[in-house]
């Protein structure tokens, strides 16, 4: 590293860098597992994998992820719940989209459907595909639907984000209708 008469020196490379590097020792998987969660927040699951990947022992992980339960930073019912609104509701994702986003991340079936059924909240699928169908192609979409490629390619729309087939067809069938 070249040092510039003046300044100091910047990285991996400074003295205090070194230092700091070598009196800190190997990292404890609490100061991991809260380095993971700050970046965004992770399912229980997610955890556990990333902190086995570092090779930590089964017992320290779930030391770590007791630890992280008691002090209220990992939840998979308050994950599954924000994930869950976040889809549906702000990005006109449907609910197999968003149990299957869920189920990759570890969350139980059980808290997927708890979470579904607080977000939808008595509310039909075919309400979250017109919501974004209309978000896609207009309010005046029934204009805009009016030839079958079009019917077709919002058939895929809306199929892609995760929406059941029976509620895609019923929402392209009331556009028929009016």
């Amino acid at each position: 590293m070249v040092r510039r008469r003046g300044s100091r020196s910047i990285g991996s490379d400074s003295p205090r860098a070194r230092a700091a590097a070598v009196s800190a020792g190997p990292p404890r998987p609490l100061d991991v597992a809260v380095r993971l969660l700050a970046r965004a927040p992770r399912s229980i699951a997610e955890i556990a994998t990333q902190l086995g990947r570092r090779r930590f022992a089964r017992e320290a992980i779930d030391a770590t992820i007791a630890a992280l339960r008691e002090r209220g930073y990992l939840d998979d019912a308050a994950l599954a719940h924000r994930r869950a609104e976040d889809l549906l509701l702000r990005r006109g994702h449907g609910r197999l989209r968003v149990a299957y986003e869920l189920t990759r991340r570890g969350v139980a079936a059980s808290v997927i459907e708890d979470a579904l059924a607080t977000v939808m909240e008595g509310r039909r699928d075919a309400e979250f595909a017109r919501l974004a169908l209309c978000r896609k192609f207009g309010h005046d979409s029934r204009d805009r639907l009016k030839d079958a490629s079009a019917r077709a390619r919002a058939y895929r729309y809306l199929i892609g984000r995760g929406h059941p087939p029976e509620a895609v067809i019923e929402v392209l069938g009331d556009d028929d209708s009016r």
